[in-house]
């Protein structure tokens, strides 16, 4: 009997999905992986790409290089669990 009550309780373990979750912003050209370490908090997918594109943009302004230095690379969105949520390639935002 205990064991229904406990199964009928999922939410004393569980996390509300209103909870930020770590995204990871990866750097990688397909044989080259500069692993963020760090990662960002974000409310949402969104809130994350949003964070990955502000990045972006601030390593670009770092130190101004030649656009066909960024041409394979994508910077990948990765999950806790290590699951790629997402995919910006580098050489298509060089306009920006």
């Amino acid at each position: 009997m205990e064991t229904d009550a406990s199964a009928q309780c999922p939410n004393a373990s569980a996390q509300g999905p209103s909870l930020s979750s770590r995204y990871y912003f990866n750097l990688t050209d397909g044989e080259t992986m500069i692993r963020d370490e760090e990662g960002v908090e974000a409310s949402s997918i969104q809130a994350a790409v949003l964070s990955a594109m502000e990045a972006v943009e601030e390593l670009r302004g770092q130190e101004p290089l030649d656009p066909d230095e960024w041409q394979g690379w994508r910077l990948e969105i990765v999950d806790v669990s290590g699951h790629a949520v997402q995919t910006i390639p580098l050489d298509a935002l060089s306009a920006h």
